[in-house]
């Protein structure tokens, strides 16, 4: 079971997301040489030969890598609890220079307007972002900001602001018409 997990995880996360969109893509994208040494083949290969029984000890991870590194590495390094990376989302948003789009994009009338969230807690997000320039926000909090953000930017470019342009009748709709008008019981005359 654990080797199947691990292969899902490395099948679809691995490659799909933490390299693409968090690692190589971001990395090449700003001229960053990023070598990740735990994704040479060979001790990929290595990693998939240990018994699982060293790849995790109860729900310890990477068991087997900090044994070896506990010579080398302090045990404070090694033995604290894990944590996720966190993008300074909010931060982006509220620091320094808040960006201009964001506050329309926010304002209680733009909210109002586009009727998918509660202004008044909207609102109340928005306050906690300026008063602290976006630093003490939780991941709740960051993760509602970036909803409420992305839907307010698509309802603004997909439904406020979408060109309105007319639909044409596909060509064999319109040759069904005629063949519906004139009686025709295929429906369809020769093109």
């Amino acid at each position: 079971p654990l080797s199947r997990a691990q292969f899902i995880e490395i099948d679809l996360f691995l490659s799909n997301y933490l390299l693409s969109s968090q690692g190589d893509r971001m990395a090449m994208a700003n001229a960053v040489e990023g070598r990740y040494p735990f994704l040479d083949h060979r001790v990929v290969e290595f990693a998939t030969r240990v018994p699982p029984r060293f790849r995790m000890n109860g729900l310890k991870e990477k068991f087997i890598l900090k044994q070896a590194a506990r010579n080398h590495i302090p045990h404070e390094l090694i033995d604290r609890p894990k944590k996720p990376y966190r993008a300074p989302i909010s931060k982006c948003f509220f620091g320094n220079q808040p960006v201009d789009y964001v506050e329309e994009l926010l304002s209680q009338n733009k909210i109002k307007k586009s009727g998918y969230f509660n202004p008044h807690k909207v609102l109340r997000l928005v306050k906690k972002c300026r008063q602290y320039e976006g630093q003490i926000l939780s991941e709740r909090e960051n993760m509602a900001l970036v909803g409420i953000l992305s839907t307010q930017i698509i309802d603004h470019q997909f439904i406020q602001n979408f060109p309105a342009y007319p639909i044409q009748e596909p060509k064999d709709t319109q040759i069904y018409r005629e063949g519906q008008e004139t009686g025709k019981p295929e429906g369809f005359k020769a093109a």
